[in-house]
């Protein structure tokens, strides 16, 4: 065999060998798919939005007369959340109970807060209380209410807050002022 011949059959031998081998490599098996990750929703937390009623309990003291009554009482009201912030109305009726005689006490209060975390509301309140000129031994008359509190999330439905009020009398001569302190829970429909 003559030289020429000899190297195209090395030369064809070679690259029918490599040829093979990058064939062999182009018919892989794919890699498999990743699958997506699941989505989880984790909420946006306590929903403050909408009507409330709860229950609370307390202690009312007139200033004047350096006397300090138990109280047991309802609310009822009303938020609207903005982001962080809260705005809402709310009224209530609590029994006092002085000591010669029990009275009820009622006021109206506008609220408005910031959110802390999704379950802590720090809030501010004013508005309007009175004893409905009742004529018992001890009743306080009529007051601007002012104060604030802290409200907790507890679940998904029920918070629990305690709260400060202050309350100027509008006739010096019959009305007292007061510090009003409660503890409390609503339920969030």
């Amino acid at each position: 065999m003559n030289n020429l011949k000899k190297v195209a059959l090395a030369a064809l031998l070679s690259t029918t060998a490599f040829g093979g081998a990058f064939a062999a490599d182009a018919i892989g098996v794919p890699a498999p798919a990743i699958p997506a990750a699941p989505v989880v929703d984790m909420g946006s937390g306590f929903d403050w939005n909408g009507f409330y009623a709860g229950a609370n309990v307390g202690a009312q003291n007139n200033i004047d007369l350096d006397d300090t009554d138990w109280t047991i009482g309802a609310q009822a009201g009303v938020n609207a959340q903005f982001d962080f912030f809260l705005v809402g109305a709310e009224v209530a009726l609590d029994g006092v109970f002085a000591e010669d005689e029990t009275y009820a006490y009622g006021s109206a209060l506008a609220r408005g807060g910031v959110l802390v975390t999704d379950e802590l509301l720090a809030y501010g309140a004013i508005g309007y209380g009175t004893d409905f000129d009742s004529d018992a031994v001890g009743a306080v008359g009529d007051h601007v209410l002012a104060g604030g509190g802290l409200e907790f999330a507890a679940t998904d439905n029920v918070s629990v807050r305690g709260q400060y009020l202050y309350g100027w009398g509008q006739d010096s001569a019959t009305d007292n002022d007061i510090h009003k302190f409660q503890i409390g829970a609503n339920f969030h429909f």
